[in-house]
């Protein structure tokens, strides 16, 4: 009994495979920003180029799994194809101080709990830190395996105003960011590759 007890652990944790994400081909990490006023049903789509995580997978507990995950706030690109490209630079800048990217250097997200809705498909509660400020947030998710890899899709609607983010008004001289909706949606496509 004792030698059982003390190869536990080891069993336990041999039925978490631990899988790493990193940028790859057809992967994207996104915040949108939806528009309200003269732009209403348009959105900033803001893409992050650096990102890494990591994800422990319990296939036979998915509850018991765990996700870490931080993006490069200064990363930020805007991929809008409704504003003129002469523009972009001057909303990623808008976007990079919004984000006060110089003294938060990271967006990060921690979760807290795994809820199965069905076959391969998840609730994923945790906290979201933006700006330094971290708050719950419930991010619906489907995971596809792979071999030896899954891919992850899915997304959640936070709040703005949670995180202290106001848009700066009259940006680009024609007031892109004036009528900005207090919500966002994080949404994503990612690789993870087991270690």
């Amino acid at each position: 009994m004792r030698a059982f007890c003390s190869l536990l652990p080891f069993v336990l944790a041999a039925q978490a495979a631990t899988y790493d994400v990193r940028p790859a081909q057809g992967s994207r990490f996104a915040l949108e920003v939806f528009k309200s006023k003269l732009w209403e049903g348009r959105k900033h789509t803001f893409v992050f180029d650096r990102f890494s995580g990591v994800f422990s997978f319990d296939r036979e507990q998915p509850e018991r799994s765990t996700v870490r995950f931080a993006v490069e706030s200064g990363s930020v690109r805007c991929v809008d194809d409704w504003v003129k490209p002469n523009q972009i630079k001057d909303i990623e800048k808008a976007a990079a101080d919004t984000m006060a990217a110089g003294t938060y250097p990271e967006i990060t997200f921690q979760s807290t709990r795994i809820t199965v809705k069905s076959p391969d498909q998840y609730e994923v509660q945790g906290l979201l830190t933006i700006r330094g400020q971290a708050k719950p947030v419930a991010l619906s998710v489907k995971a596809t395996p792979r071999e030896g890899e899954f891919w992850v899709e899915g997304s959640g609607t936070v709040k703005l105003s949670d995180f202290g983010l106001k848009p700066p008004r009259g940006v680009v001289g024609v007031g892109l960011f004036i009528g900005t909706k207090d919500e966002m949606t994080v949404a994503f496509g990612l690789l993870a590759k087991r270690l």
